[in-house]
């Protein structure tokens, strides 16, 4: 079943790129989407699948659903059904290609949370790299190129060092190879100032894609310059996997890296955070605001994870989870309203809750969601990971807090610059095969806020492994040396 989630995508992938004919091409995204969610549902207690990939190298091409990996595939499975339906109704040109392209990043997303080998996951993060800057280089705006190009200088750059770290990695610590519980085994022990150079050289890399202050400028460019249909923003935002790269990673491998850096980077995120939000308030274009809104979720993820405490690393990925589906959501009725509007300026709308109450309604909820509301997806995740920022350090906590502030004043601002005020246009309401393809959005912004639970359980499975380790490294004798070894501070 584990394997299949790969070969399923992957393979209707390469079919896709074979079909000409609309219905075909339709057909074949709404089965493998809905195969591939049926799938990932069964996914809890599947025991996964492992074999020797490249003898002599330590290399296995291991894949296993437990821990926040699954929960982060069922998530990303029930956004591309929508996605995937709404972009074979809406593209146009090279619909074909572009279907197939969403489907390959489905497959390389899903190796990428279920990878339980370092190199796999190594391949499956740079494979997905492919389709992402496909999907912006052919179908992107006027500026798609310059946007193309800063997106992959800081992808690359990052990615780079990190594979330094990597190949690093087993020959330092004498792993048998490089599947996470050969290392898991042994990183632990390194010494302190090593593991502090190596968590750097994952930081690069993991920080570009959560991402944070200041390699983060490639991802509103990203999202302004994206297919104005929204499927491609609904793609990028599944692929903000820097957060999950820390977690499955970094955090557990190499504890005391964590604990000398973590400070650091909590304090980035509150920053981060804040900032985004503060500037999402300014913003004039639908697609910018949203680029940064969602800038201001991974602040708040940055200080659940580098809290490190065990109700922030749960809140983390929970909240990573959530953001997948509202955010996402926001993206895809952005399309919808370029669609009638044929613009992302604030100020070509207004008035619209006359007219269209279905569209202001479900565009209503998925703020709520977006800014925390109780009983709705985001609110767990955000309530968890800045209870975990403040047992860690409740001045950066505090900070990152106002950010919340800001997400409200944001929300607010959004909804009356769109649907009250003087009406600026005709009806713009939302069609019946539109509420439809949202359904499965709504039902999963309900699904994480209602019954937070399960899934936190999943996650926390994996938590528990990374805080015991993250516990043992902070009473090391060798934690203040280390310290003294980061940039800028004298031993």
């Amino acid at each position: 079943m584990t394997l299949a989630l790969l070969l399923i995508p992957l393979g209707s992938a390469l079919l896709m790129a074979l079909l000409r004919e609309t219905g075909a091409q339709r057909l074949l995204m709404i089965t493998s989407t809905l195969a591939t969610f049926v799938l990932a549902l069964g996914l809890p207690g599947d025991p996964g699948v492992s074999w020797e990939w490249i003898p002599g190298f330590g290399a296995t091409f291991s894949l296993d659903p437990s821990g926040a990996g699954g929960v982060l595939v069922l998530a990303a499975s029930l956004m591309l059904i929508p996605t995937g339906i709404y972009a074979s109704i809406r593209i146009e040109d090279r619909r074909g290609p572009l279907l197939a392209l969403l489907l390959a990043m489905q497959a390389g997303l899903n190796g990428i949370f279920l990878a339980k080998d370092l190199i796999t996951f190594y391949i499956f993060w740079e494979a997905t790299l492919i389709p992402s800057l496909l999907l912006l280089g052919i179908w992107g705006g006027d500026k798609r190129r310059q946007a193309v190009l800063k997106y992959l200088v800081y992808a690359v750059a990052g990615s780079f060092v990190m594979l330094i770290a990597i190949l690093a990695l087993k020959p330092l610590s004498g792993a048998a190879s490089y599947h996470v519980a050969d290392l898991l085994a042994v990183t632990p022990g390194l010494p302190a100032t090593t593991q502090v150079w190596l968590f750097l050289g994952f930081t690069l890399a993991f920080a570009v894609k959560l991402p944070l202050l200041p390699v983060h400028s490639w991802l509103i460019d990203f999202h302004e310059q994206n297919h104005p249909s929204g499927v491609a923003d609904v793609a990028g935002t599944l692929y903000k996997v820097g957060g999950f790269g820390f977690f499955a990673w970094a955090l557990p491998l190499l504890p005391a890296g964590a604990v000398v850096v973590g400070p650091w980077l909590l304090a980035l995120s509150a920053i981060t955070a804040l900032y985004a939000g503060a500037v999402a308030v300014q913003q004039t274009n639908l697609k910018r605001l949203l680029a940064y809104t969602s800038l201001s979720h991974m602040g708040v993820i940055g200080v659940g994870l580098f809290g490190l405490e065990l109700a922030g690393l749960n809140g983390a990925m929970y909240l990573l989870v959530a953001q997948m589906i509202s955010t996402g959501g926001l993206f895809l009725l952005s399309g919808m309203l370029h669609e009638r509007g044929k613009s992302f300026e604030l100020d070509r709308y207004g008035g619209l809750a006359r007219s269209a109450p279905a569209l202001a309604g479900v565009f209503l909820l998925l703020l709520f969601a977006s800014i925390g509301v109780p009983g709705l997806s985001n609110f767990p995740g955000e309530f968890l990971s800045l209870l975990g920022g403040f047992l860690a350090n409740p001045w950066w906590a505090a900070l990152a807090t106002l950010s919340v502030v800001a997400s409200a004043v944001v929300a607010v601002n959004l909804f009356q610059r769109l649907f009250q005020g003087k009406e600026g246009g005709p009806s713009w309401e939302l069609r019946a095969l539109e509420l439809v393809l949202l359904a499965p959005v709504l039902a999963g912004v309900l699904w994480l806020g209602v019954t937070p639970a399960p899934q936190l359980d999943r996650i926390e499975f994996q938590s528990r492994v990374t805080v015991a380790s993250l516990t043992r490294a902070a009473a090391s004798d060798a934690i203040p040396a280390a310290r003294g070894s980061l940039p800028g501070r004298e031993r």
